[in-house]
């Protein structure tokens, strides 16, 4: 009896950024995380709110648009992250933002090395959809 184990090796992850209806590019990521937390005091839960927050490392370096985006430049700045597993065609995990606002951009850059020095993000996104379930 042969079992088939889960298919868990990242093939790619893709993040489609949209600054307009007319502006879109996609870069590949080397790596992405998110993190879903309730942002409003226990004690008032009339003020619910769910925060969510993103990070993650581009493999190239970044271009004009990108750059736009982490200055913040006026800009809807929507977008999909898309997770692939290896021999998949669509992806398993899908990651829909209607909004987003970068907080930081961090990039090193070692003498005498030939490692590429990647840039690495965090943003808050909002009206964020995983998989089709609402998050915020």
């Amino acid at each position: 009896l042969l079992m088939m184990s889960p298919n868990t090796v990242i093939d790619r992850i893709e993040l489609l950024l949209n600054k307009d209806e007319h502006t879109q590019q996609q870069y590949l990521l080397q790596q992405f995380d998110y993190s879903i937390s309730a942002a409003y005091p226990i004690a008032d839960e009339s003020e619910k709110r769910i925060d969510v927050h993103a990070s993650g490392c581009n493999r190239e370096e970044p271009d004009e648009l990108f750059l736009e985006w982490i200055a913040n430049h006026p800009g809807t700045w929507s977008g999909v992250v898309h997770i692939f597993f290896k021999n998949e065609k669509a992806p398993s995990l899908s990651i829909h933002f209607k909004q987003s606002i970068l907080n930081s951009y961090s990039q090193s850059f070692t003498e005498n090395s030939g490692y590429q020095q990647n840039g690495y993000f965090a943003a808050q996104l909002k009206e964020v959809t995983i998989n089709q379930i609402q998050m915020n």
